[in-house]
């Protein structure tokens, strides 16, 4: 058998086809996951033995073999042109075309004629007789081999049309694969035609050729575009399905691609926000959209609507570049954080109320330190006035009641300083030093005392946590209280800056001042500091006095950015 071969030069082509088609289908294999990547593996195995039996006709001495390898070659071309068809019914749709009665459907005409040719002998329906004619075998087509050519040619060809004018149709991606499959499929099966009608005279297979460019395309289109690759297709499923707004834009800015939720932010539809600038879509916020593009990346924070429907999104701008690092477009991202940000009042409110509460139980400490030392006082003085009455000093008891008398009334401009800095307090409706301003201006007003307040530029009302705001607010206020009562002063200076991670609040004051070693047996005034003192301690922070008689005071209060206050173990002693 081995001396009916022998070397020819035209047995390279045939090779170099069959190590192609061999390659093709175990790299279709390798990606049988991706749907239709089993059907092409089927005809690359096919095309391969094609591509073999054509090198061994080319190699064959006699016609009788010649002939044999010829009959090869046209059994193996009907499996092919079926798993072609195959491969392209699980391309345009995956799992819904390709059904094994439709699968049955197309290999059964396919199984009878590879059937009778290798039975032609027998019968002679697909060949009348072979010629050998410029090296090649030449047949002389009987009515079976008709059939199988109107059935892999025609049937399956319009079957094959059909499919690829539905697909590019209904589905815009997939329309530059359908176009290059087209003129694979047209050009290869042409190219086989003119062969097998001996219209071109050449001593190489010209029917590989066009089979080979068919195939090529074929796996350009599969593995080369990955359009069914789960992977690609996973990103796409994630941008459609993605609740943040996503816009692409080229270089000038202009919209090239959205997603749905883009255009449910908007209220366009996409063919109307295609092609137009960013800018013009948001004008109102075309200065921040601006500041965004030019630093290439950053975040911005807009409101879309008004009213009830007014939402909040955060636009994140990101740069896209290309292989060579240059900028070839952005990436636009509208994040919803309407709810984040209602959530995130809502947890403020939450805090400032247990503010309060917590002020209020400071509140009745405060109160039950310096009224209840007030009112025992007061009891003293009664039933020491009292007791001159009874002994006939009517004198001195009226100096008792006179000195009480001003007890009480210092007692009773105490509680109504405490019921006007109650309703004078940090809230969510105005920022904390836009409240610290009108304030200062307030006391001002009720007590003839100049106040200045001077804040750093680089501190905003976010320096302290909300709940943190009360307790500075009634250290100041108590620091004001003091210069009033103790100190009579006639000007206070406020001033707030950083200071190395923290905040320092200073309150000077221009009053009569006093020694601070003589501080305890200073009455009010020492109680008043220490309710600062234990302020400034649940902040985390520290207190500190600076005073001298005739030098006026200065209280500093230096407490962490962003504190909160803790939770006393302890009551105050004197409770």
């Amino acid at each position: 058998m081995i001396c009916n071969y022998v070397y020819n030069p035209n047995i390279w082509p045939p090779v170099l086809m069959a190590l192609l088609m061999a390659t093709l289908s175990v790299y279709s294999g390798r990606r049988r996951s991706v749907p239709g990547a089993t059907a092409l593996m089927i005809a690359s195995l096919f095309a391969a033995a094609w591509a073999a039996g054509s090198l061994l006709e080319y190699a064959a001495v006699d016609v009788a073999t010649r002939t044999i390898w010829f009959k090869v070659q046209a059994a193996v071309q009907i499996p092919i042109a079926i798993a072609i068809t195959c491969f392209i019914l699980e391309y345009a749709w995956p799992g819904r075309w390709l059904t094994r009665r439709n699968l049955a459907l197309l290999a059964l005409p396919g199984l009878l004629g590879v059937v009778m040719l290798l039975t032609d002998d027998l019968h002679h329906l697909a060949w009348r007789s072979f010629s050998l004619a410029n090296g090649s075998i030449k047949p002389q087509f009987g009515p079976g081999s008709w059939a199988l050519l109107v059935y892999s040619f025609g049937m399956l060809g319009l079957v094959n049309l059909l499919v690829f004018g539905w697909l590019f149709r209904r589905s815009p991606q997939h329309r530059w694969p359908v176009v290059l499959m087209l003129v694979g499929q047209l050009a290869g099966r042409m190219i086989f035609l003119l062969d097998r009608a001996s219209l071109v005279q050449s001593p190489l297979p010209l029917d590989l050729f066009g089979m080979s460019l068919e195939f090529l395309m074929y796996a350009i289109v599969l593995l080369g575009f990955r359009i069914l690759d789960p992977l690609p297709l996973a990103r796409q499923t994630l941008v459609t399905q993605l609740r943040e707004g996503m816009l692409v834009l080229d270089s000038h800015g202009r919209v090239t691609s959205l997603n749905p939720a883009a255009q449910a932010i908007l209220g366009q539809p996409s063919r109307r926000l295609l092609g137009q600038s960013i800018q013009d879509l948001l004008p109102t916020y075309a200065a921040e959209i601006g500041s965004l593009q030019a630093a290439g990346t950053g975040l911005a924070e807009i409101n879309l609507k008004t009213g009830p429907e007014s939402r909040a999104y955060q636009v994140e701008l990101s740069s896209l570049n290309d292989f060579r690092g240059q900028v070839v477009g952005r990436l636009l991202l509208l994040r919803d954080v309407t709810d984040q940000k209602r959530a995130q009042a809502q947890i403020i409110e939450q805090q400032r109320a247990l503010a309060m509460l917590h002020e209020r139980e400071q509140l009745a400490r405060e109160l039950h330190d310096s009224l209840g030392q007030v009112l025992g006082y007061a009891s003293f003085q009664v039933d020491a006035a009292a007791k001159l009455s009874r002994d006939g000093q009517g004198a001195a008891a009226a100096d008792q009641l006179d000195r009480l008398g001003s007890v009480i009334r210092e007692a009773h401009a105490d509680v109504r300083e405490y019921i006007l800095n109650l309703h004078t307090a940090p809230s969510t409706q105005q920022p904390f030093f836009t409240i610290l301003e009108q304030y200062l201006k307030g006391f001002t007003n009720n007590y003839g005392i100049q106040t200045h307040l001077a804040i750093d530029p680089g501190l905003g009302d976010q320096t302290f946590s909300p709940d943190a705001q009360l307790q500075v607010f009634r250290i100041l206020q108590e620091a004001l209280s003091n210069a009033r009562k103790h100190g009579h002063a006639h000007q206070v200076q406020v001033t707030i800056m950083p200071d190395d991670g923290r905040v320092c609040l200073s309150v000077q004051d221009d009053g009569s001042g006093f020694a601070p070693n003589e501080i305890g047996s200073a009455g009010g005034q020492h109680f008043a500091l220490r309710f600062m003192q234990e302020r400034a301690e649940q902040l985390g922070g520290s207190l500190q006095v600076q005073s001298a008689p005739g030098a006026g005071t200065r209280v500093i209060l230096q407490v962490p950015v962003n504190s909160k206050p803790g939770r006393r173990d302890e009551s105050p002693s004197g409770r």
